[in-house]
């Protein structure tokens, strides 16, 4: 028999624990804009990574051979085969694949007066992601914090030395809830040398 002591006990910790869990599942399950939250200071970011070459390809190969990132790399790594860069125009949606098509993201790199990021085609689930659909917006203007920064230097990493590269980071909410979301940008060029556009890949585990 429980005692009426160790019943209020129980019930406290299955009040609290179903509190929790509601919270986890609601900022889970809402459509939490990111960007705005990251402002705000209602997410931290910790454990961040930049990964490029061997580190990376080791990387997607761990993943579901059906995932967003390593399809799309594959994608890539295909029209790279020339000698060339790829161009924006040799992108087929067809050949991306409808399961991956929601995670694609075109940046346009705007060299002139400053360098900056436009946000060309944004996919539904990166939409999602963030909370707000930032086609034909700048990076700069998307309010993401410190975390800008991050971002703005492995756009400007690619423009420089043009290889695909990766960012992931812990993204952590006042609730606790914690989530991942890695970026991944490789680069295209019309002229087959100087980057003009990124061929990004977005996905939050």
């Amino acid at each position: 028999m429980v005692s009426s002591t160790n019943s209020r006990g129980l019930a406290t910790a299955a009040s609290s624990q179903a509190t929790a869990v509601k919270s986890r599942t609601e900022f889970e399950s809402r459509d939490t804009e990111l960007a705005g939250d990251l402002a705000a200071g209602k997410v931290t970011v910790s454990d961040y990574y930049v990964m490029r070459d061997e580190t990376l390809q080791t990387y997607l190969d761990e993943l579901p051979p059906d995932a967003a990132l390593r399809r799309a790399h594959a994608y890539w790594q295909n029209l790279n085969e020339r000698g060339s860069l790829p161009a924006r125009r040799d992108i087929d949606p067809t050949e991306v694949g409808g399961e991956t098509l929601p995670h694609i993201v075109l940046i346009d790199v705007e060299e002139e007066p400053i360098r900056r990021f436009r946000y060309r085609l944004v996919g539904t689930s990166v939409a999602k992601i963030f909370g707000a659909d930032y086609t034909g917006k700048y990076l700069d203007e998307m309010g993401l914090g410190k975390v800008f920064d991050r971002v703005k230097a492995l756009y400007s990493l690619i423009c420089a030395e043009p290889s695909p590269a990766l960012l992931t980071g812990t993204y952590i909410a006042k609730s606790g809830a914690a989530f991942q979301v890695t970026r991944m940008a490789m680069p295209l060029s019309s002229d087959g040398k100087s980057v003009d556009t990124l061929f990004c890949v977005v996905d939050r585990t």
